[in-house]
């Protein structure tokens, strides 16, 4: 592993109170919600009840709030969450039940006893076991095994509506990259679609990671090359095709993945102006996107049509598929005016 890659920061000192299953549950996610910061002495199973009677005294608005309301929820709830620590010990979390979460060893060499808030063991402990197990994905027949801190697609209609794309695409296949490639699912398509070399790039050096794992453990390895930076990258070579699935909700970033969701400003301008300077002349631009910021932040210009209006670019066909109805925690389903997109530009 030679790239420094995000984590979990381990505190070192803290000044936390020591909550055990004695305590109710309700009582413990109460003083968390008022701002103080405990513990888990004994087992793992108390931190998940506490955190459990938490997200009931937090409840998130209606689904049809504002979008800002919903955010600003978010951010409360992920500070109170946060309040919630864990020991680490010799690399292993300390609490009876505990079962081993074999990234903390691997992502802190240098120091094997601190203490990291409940919620980010938990996320680190799912993520160990979709490394382990794997995840499959319909559109490449295989599963992948994404590495800690990696995006992985929970629905797959926006993948699908790309495979169809990527189906009729008639154009050449020397070259193709894959902007923000995440766990790779695109890179892996535009391979098995038949093209000679493709470029990954990922800004999250856990992203590039994970492919790079994956492309060791394929055989015979596709013919993917990785970067790890902003966008398209240094390499000056041009390309037939440059895919991106970008964020579809303007935000700002609270975790490493939601870097994968929100963006910010100045964000699709500086890749449009990178992607300018690398299409051929007769190459192609997609967009896998959503109508989704239409839905929730109408106010927000819309990215690729800003380019459009901008006549560096010019749009050859637009695919929209719509989004099955959302299940809801009653086991019923919430119908949706989501559809997924897909972009198809070239030069004007």
């Amino acid at each position: 592993m030679n790239r420094k890659l995000h984590r979990p920061e381990p505190i070192l000192h803290h000044t936390a109170k020591s909550v055990d299953r004695s305590a109710p549950p309700q009582a413990a996610a109460a003083r968390l919600r008022d701002g103080e910061m405990l513990i888990v002495a004994d087992l793992y199973t108390t931190g998940e009840a506490i955190l459990a009677r938490l997200d009931l005294l937090l409840r998130p608005p209606p689904h049809d709030a504002p979008f800002e309301a919903r955010q600003a929820h978010r951010r409360m709830h992920r500070e109170a969450i946060l309040r919630l620590l864990a020991p680490i010990e010799e690399h292993r979390l300390a609490l009876a039940d505990a079962r081993p979460i074999g990234f903390l060893k691997e992502l802190y060499p240098e120091r094997s006893s601190f203490v990291l808030p409940f919620a980010q063991v938990q996320e680190l402990f799912g993520a160990w076991n979709r490394y382990r197990e794997g995840v499959h994905l319909k559109v490449l027949g295989h599963s992948l095994y994404p590495f800690y801190g990696t995006y992985v697609p929970t629905r797959v209609s926006h993948l699908e509506l790309f495979g169809t794309w990527l189906h009729q695409y008639k154009g050449p296949r020397h070259r193709a990259i894959d902007v923000g490639t995440g766990c790779g699912v695109l890179a892996l398509m535009l391979c098995r679609a038949g093209f000679a070399r493709v470029l990954a790039t990922d800004i999250n050096p856990n992203a590039v990671e994970s492919v790079s794992r994956e492309l060791d453990r394929l055989v015979p390895p596709p013919p993917i090359d990785l970067f790890c930076g902003d966008l398209l990258g240094d390499d000056p070579e041009p390309a037939e095709l440059i895919v991106f699935n970008p964020p579809w909700i303007r935000g700002q970033a609270q975790g490493l993945l939601d870097e994968a969701l929100v963006f910010t400003d100045g964000l699709f301008e500086r890749f449009f102006d990178q992607a300018c300077a690398r299409l051929t002349a007769t190459g192609r631009l997609v967009l896998v996107f959503s109508n989704i910021l239409e839905l929730v932040q109408p106010d927000v210009p819309h990215p690729i049509l800003a380019e459009l209006e901008r006549g560096r670019l010019r749009l050859v066909q637009k695919l929209a598929r719509r989004v099955e109805p959302v299940k809801t925690p009653d086991g019923g389903h919430r119908r949706t005016r989501e559809r997924v997109e897909i972009w198809e530009l070239a030069r004007a």
